[in-house]
């Protein structure tokens, strides 16, 4: 564990120093932006050491200009940088200058900015052992790293079955180069009635989008349900067109897809399969209310053989870290009128949830 006593003594040396010197220059905002975000989400000290670190290869000042604004602005993770320099403070001008002839110190074992020239930065090319300025970050910033969540809960549902259900999930997404984005869903139903199973039922959607500079892109995607207790017993899409990112800013992400493609679904009661061909139509929206809540919905039509809507709505309410409690909606309208099925199907979750990246 670290000597917390150093860290304390740093942050009052730095306290009496910004009260009889001159503030130092600012980072860049970007800069300030990405340290503020790691502060808060980077709990463990050598995570948030490392991205630190890699800042400090490309700004002004080096590790000096970091730790100070890291002290200034965010105290609480001062000792993560304790042991590092602080830059010398301008010199004020009603002091005596130093002699003309005085001579320069010595460099230091170790520059706080290393200098890395013209060459383009390629953070992906780190050889091992390379040093914490690199790893850490990389592996929290990559364009290419998976994030994600998962959430467990109680699901209560009613239309063709009143039962209690408890689930699990996980939902898997990935930023690749060039526009291209993965996302997966699992979702997992058990049910229990006194001693007896009643439901096992799950879900897995996949989908695979590519978006260019112009917001337009195309996806292809399928997802698979089995649902023992539904007009269907299993059922099954598979999809492709285009999609237009409608909206993209700090508070909210609006995405629209159509396209066509195939349903095939065997029926609940008789076993009989059909094939049909679909058209698609979808929109994903999210909507951060505040630091700690946000708002999703994601629905998707079907027209054709089998037609059919899903609309699913969350509000997450974010606890600590990457925990936070989500309340989910789920409206599922079959178009085909079945004697003995309920063409709607409500479910409501509340789900404890922990989201990673």
């Amino acid at each position: 564990m670290r000597n917390p006593i150093p860290a304390m003594l740093t942050s009052v040396f730095v306290v009496a120093a910004t009260v009889s010197a001159p503030a130092f220059a600012e980072l860049p905002q970007a800069y300030q932006d990405l340290l503020n975000e790691a502060a808060d989400r980077q709990d463990d000290d050598a995570r948030f050491f490392e991205t630190a670190d890699m800042i400090s290869v490309l700004v002004d000042g080096g590790r000096g200009a970091v730790h100070a604004y890291v002290n200034e602005h965010l105290p609480h993770r001062s000792g993560a940088l304790a042991d590092w320099p602080l830059p010398a403070p301008t010199p004020d001008p009603a002091t005596d200058p130093a002699p003309a002839a005085a001579a320069a110190p010595a460099p230091a074992a170790h520059d706080a900015h290393r200098s890395l020239g013209g060459a383009p930065i390629d953070l992906t090319e780190a050889p091992d052992g390379s040093g914490s300025w690199l790893a850490g970050s990389i592996r929290a910033l990559a364009d290419d790293s998976w994030a994600g969540h998962v959430r467990a809960g109680i699901q209560l549902e009613r239309g063709n079955s009143e039962l209690t259900d408890f689930t699990f999930a996980f939902e898997l997404d990935r930023e690749l180069e060039d526009g291209w984005r993965i996302d997966s869903q699992f979702e997992y139903f058990l049910s229990e009635s006194a001693t007896r199973t009643t439901r096992d039922n799950w879900l897995v959607e996949l989908r695979t989008t590519r978006e260019l500079d112009s917001g337009i892109g195309y996806y292809a995607g399928g997802s698979y349900e089995r649902d023992l207790i539904g007009i269907y017993g299993r059922s099954a899409f598979l999809t492709g067109g285009g999609i237009w990112h409608a909206v993209e800013n700090s508070r909210a992400n609006w995405v629209l897809r159509a396209g066509v493609g195939q349903r095939y679904r065997e029926d609940g009661l008789t076993g009989e399969t059909l094939t049909d061909w679909v058209a698609e139509a979808g929109s994903s929206f999210h909507y951060q209310i505040s630091e700690t809540a946000s708002f999703g919905s994601e629905t998707t039509a079907f027209a054709g053989g089998g037609s059919r809507i899903d609309q699913r709505f969350t509000l997450t309410n974010r606890l600590f870290g990457g925990w936070a409690v989500q309340t989910g909606l789920r409206i599922e309208h079959e178009f085909e009128d079945r004697p003995g099925f309920d063409p709607t199907d409500i479910r409501l979750d509340v789900s404890l949830l922990y989201a990673f990246d």
